[in-house]
Formats: structure tokens, C-alpha cells, sequence
């Protein structure tokens, strides 16, 4: 049974600290979900605090097994155990990848928009940031591949990050797209570094495709790191836990020496703990949650197109994140914001934070509570009302 009765205004939530200043503001912002972890998590957790010592803990047998049953029964992934790599969180997973399998100056291409740490971990690895706008077409992102071809095609790229879903656009990337991608990625000797944090948020109109997963293929194994945790659709961000998978030998080799070069396996405990117990147990669980964010979704989606048309909402295949066109009201970003804010009372992701290409653009959470999702629409309503009669 899930829980959407939570008050997270006094936890330090990053989300909700935007109410410290005014009380009146309702942040829909930071991709974390105000549904309560599952309870069977939260008791798993208890059991180890039971026993009164959080000691040195090495991940057991049944740790990786979850991982690796989870990964083939929900996402067609063929896994073994010393594939994988235990990281406290996928930024860090990134970085580390980033600065074992490239080098200094290395061109690493992100489609944009895009989540905003990607460009500091690039960047701050001394890498460059090589910039990819995605095409809208009909109201969604896709991949103009000609172009990507072009720029995989300069050697000093090596590497592209792909998350699937997108995140901010909620776009789900088809196998075809994938193939194509993966294809033009090889033919280039360009590293595919496939971030799939949200795919396990799938809804029942759209189901995403692992970058590792059989259906792939032996050369898109070959090519891809794989990034993964389950903080994204059991709502365990705070306890620091995700995996890296990687089917190429040479590549695996290279990083399993970094790995305990930088004791980057030295994670949680109670990470462990609840991803384990995610992945055994939490399949019905994630179940009703997926179900109750495609009803949030459908509502959010409908209730803008028909109620706010100036506001383009872009249709969330995956993610519980909506990504929101404001251009039509001819504001800068930082009026948008502020307009959003003091007339709407409501607090969004900036979309000029997601890279040039979000200019315009605001990102809205739908992981909430019903009646809150309604109270932020109709705040919406009223920012909208507001700007238009000024």
C-alpha cells in the first residue's frame, strides 16, 4: 500500500527548504518523490539499527543476486555478479567512470537539455562539454542522427551520455533509436555511458529499453557502462547507493582496478540494505506507485492543455517529471521564475539550468500527492491569470 501522507516541510529536504523564506510557496522542484519509502524498506532498515552497530559491511550474495534477478525479470538484462561495481550514487559512479576511461580533454557529448551535474562532472574532470541540442518534433525530443554521426564522428569525442529516460523531457528513447544511436557510437569508438536511473518509473503506455539490455545485442554490451540505483523509483536518494554493469572486459578490468585503487565500494550500509530489499520485494509496491504517477501524469498533462494552453506541457513517456514550454509569455528566465514565485506561489526547476536549449522551459515534479498536484495546477492557473491580465 502506498503512501502519499507526508509532510517533509522540517526533514532539511532540499526540496522543501524554499519554504524557510515563505511559507506560502510550494516547491514542486528536486526529482525525489514526497511518497513515503516503502514501509518494508524502512523496516529492513530498522532491523539493522536493531541490532545496535553500524560496523564495516560487506554487500552479501543476496545483494548482488537482487540486482541481478531485478535487472533480468523487469529490464531483459543478463548480468553476473563481477560485472558489476558498487558506487554511492550515480554522479559519483560518473565521475568515476569518466575520469578512468577517458582522458584530459576528451570530448564527452550530452544531449541537450540536460541534468544540470553533468556538465560540472565533465567539466570539473577537465574534460570537454560537448553540447548536443535534441529537436522537438510534434511536442517531443528526438535525435537528429545525421548531425549526431557528424559529431561522434570528431575524434576527439569519446564518449556520450545517454539517459534514458530523459531527464527533464520524460522521453522514452525506442529500441530503434537506441540500435541506431548505439551503431553510430561504435562505428566511432565513442563510449556509451547509458544513465537508467528513472527507468524503473514506467508507465503502462511506454516501457524503457536498458542500453544493456539481450535484445541490443553483443556490440552495444561492448561499448556501454550501465548506471543504476534504485533511489529514483523507491525514494532511497539519501542513502547513497547505485551500481555501475560492465560487459566488456578490458573496460570492467580497467574499472575494478580504479574501484579499489579509490575504495569507491565503500558504500552505506543501510544503501545496501534497502536496495537489496527494493529489489526483492519492492515489485508490487512499485507497481501501485507506477500506476498512481501515470494518474498524476494523465491529470497534470489534460489539465494544462485544456486549462492553461499558453503553458506546453511536453507528454512524460518515463520519469515523474514533466517538462513545461512557458515561451509563450515572452518572459526572461529569471522573470519567469520570480512571476512563478510571487504570483503563483509556486517554485519550479529553472529550465535555463538544463543547459540552453531549457531557456524558456520550467520542470515540474508530479511525485506528490494528488490534491497537491491539483494545488500546484491551480496555482499555475493563477500565475497564469495574473501575468496575462498585467
Amino acid at each position: 500500500m502506498i503512501d502519499t501522507n507526508v509532510d517533509r516541510r522540517h526533514d532539511n529536504s532540499d526540496k522543501w527548504a524554499v519554504t524557510k523564506d515563505d511559507d506560502q510557496l510550494l516547491p514542486m522542484t528536486i526529482a525525489d518523490m514526497d511518497i513515503a519509502t516503502p514501509q518494508f524498506i524502512r523496516e529492513a532498515m530498522q532491523r539493522v539499527l536493531n541490532k545496535k552497530v553500524l560496523g564495516y559491511t560487506t554487500p552479501s550474495t543476496g545483494f548482488y543476486n537482487a540486482i541481478i534477478r531485478w535487472q533480468k525479470t523487469h529490464h531483459d538484462v543478463s548480468l553476473k555478479r563481477d560485472q558489476l561495481i558498487i558506487v554511492p550514487s550515480i554522479a559519483v559512479g560518473l565521475s568515476f567512470v569518466i575520469r578512468n576511461l577517458t582522458q584530459k580533454n576528451d570530448g564527452i557529448i550530452v544531449m541537450s537539455p540536460y541534468y544540470p551535474p553533468y556538465r560540472q562532472l565533465v567539466v570539473d574532470n577537465q574534460r570537454q562539454f560537448v553540447e548536443f541540442p535534441l529537436v522537438q518534433r510534434e511536442g517531443q525530443y528526438v535525435i537528429d542522427f545525421n548531425r549526431l554521426d557528424a559529431v561522434m564522428a570528431d575524434s576527439q569525442n569519446k564518449a556520450i551520455i545517454v539517459c534514458n529516460p530523459h531527464n527533464p523531457g520524460g522521453c522514452v528513447w525506442t529500441t530503434t533509436e537506441l540500435q541506431r544511436l548505439q551503431d553510430i557510437a561504435n562505428a566511432h569508438h565513442v563510449l556509451v555511458l547509458a544513465d537508467e536511473i528513472h527507468d524503473d518509473v514506467a508507465f503502462s503506455d511506454n516501457l524503457p529499453v536498458s542500453m544493456l539490455s539481450d535484445l541490443m545485442g553483443s556490440e552495444a554490451a561492448s561499448q556501454t557502462v550501465l548506471m543504476k540505483s534504485a533511489t529514483k523509483a523507491f525514494n532511497l536518494a539519501g542513502v547513497k547507493c547505485a551500481f555501475l554493469a560492465v560487459k566488456n572486459p578490458a573496460l570492467l578490468a580497467t574499472l575494478k582496478h580504479a574501484a579499489a585503487a579509490e575504495a569507491i565500494e565503500e558504500v552505506n550500509t543501510l544503501g545496501v540494505v534497502a536496495t537489496q530489499t527494493a529489489y526483492e520485494q519492492g515489485a508490487q509496491w512499485l507497481t501501485e506507485v507506477n500506476a498512481y504517477l501515470e494518474e498524476n501524469r494523465n491529470l497534470a498533462y489534460e489539465y494544462l492543455r485544456e486549462n492553461i494552453p499558453m503553458i506546453r506541457p511536453m507528454y512524460p513517456e518515463g520519469t515523474y517529471l514533466m517538462w513545461l514550454d512557458f515561451m509563450a509569455y515572452d518572459l526572461s528566465d529569471d522573470e519567469l521564475d520570480e512571476k512563478l514565485r510571487s504570483l503563483g506561489h509556486i517554485c519550479l526547476n529553472r529550465g535555463i539550468d538544463y543547459g540552453q536549449t531549457g531557456s524558456g522551459f520550467m520542470r515540474l515534479n508530479f511525485a506528490v500527492d494528488r490534491d497537491v498536484l491539483k494545488d500546484a495546477l491551480q496555482r499555475l492557473k493563477a500565475f497564469d491569470t495574473a501575468v496575462r491580465k498585467k
